[in-house]
């Protein structure tokens, strides 16, 4: 695609917010998405942190019954059960924006503030890199594609994988025209530390640890 001229598809400049929450949660041992942390279950936190920003919020998922409560559009998995690929591939292609923000159902402190700040990079970004495909935030050392902003085109390679089965995450980013957001930028931007906005719950220990930590100030971060 010419970096200078948007295609057909991606003329709308409002932002998709996609929660992925096709897991099976098996470290977990129950549906994480539906853990209780303060007032709210783990997934409403993630989508209460992208719906100030995101114009449009979308539950990757293949179990609607699960997630009809929320009232958003839920939509499944074009290859099923081919991991987080999967979900962020179909959430990419059930949305209609150029830029997408995906969030992992597992993330009870995310903030709105985090979301912000990576849609702001990626459309600055942009700006001096037509041809940017995603921006990605590392938290504990680590880059975080399950907290990302995407670009909508990136669904085409995403599906080419899914065909050849090549699902490595950590293989197909490597391959994106991306900007990695540092630990001390995101805490500029945002005025929190990355690693309590990025965390995630895998194991009962995690959410366990969620549970502790969460208070009247988290409720409210959680909130937007």
């Amino acid at each position: 695609m010419n970096g200078n001229h948007a295609s057909e598809e991606e003329k709308n400049t409002a932002v998709t917010g996609i929660v992925l929450a096709g897991g099976a949660s098996r470290r977990m041992g129950t549906n994480k998405a539906l853990l209780p942390v303060g007032d709210k279950r783990s997934i409403e936190h993630a989508v209460a942190g992208l719906k100030p920003i995101c114009s449009r919020v979308i539950i990757s998922s293949n179990d609607e019954d699960a997630y009809a409560f929320l009232g958003l559009d839920i939509v499944p998995d074009r290859y099923p059960q081919l991991g987080p690929m999967s979900g962020i591939h179909a959430g990419l292609s059930a949305s209609e924006s150029r830029w997408n923000v995906v969030a992992a159902c597992d993330m009870p402190f995310l903030d709105a503030a985090v979301i912000a700040a990576l849609v702001q990079i990626a459309e600055a970004a942009e700006r001096r890199e037509p041809g940017l495909e995603a921006v990605i935030p590392v938290a504990a050392g680590r880059e975080q594609p399950l907290l990302a902003v995407y670009r909508r085109d990136v669904r085409h390679g995403l599906e080419r994988r899914l065909q050849k089965r090549e699902l490595r995450l950590t293989d197909w980013i490597l391959g994106l025209r991306k900007e990695i957001v540092d630990e001390a930028r995101l805490a500029e931007l945002t005025g929190h530390q990355p690693e309590r906005l990025l965390f995630n719950m895998n194991r009962p220990e995690d959410y366990s640890e969620a549970c502790r930590w969460i208070g009247p100030s988290d409720r409210q971060l959680g909130d937007g």
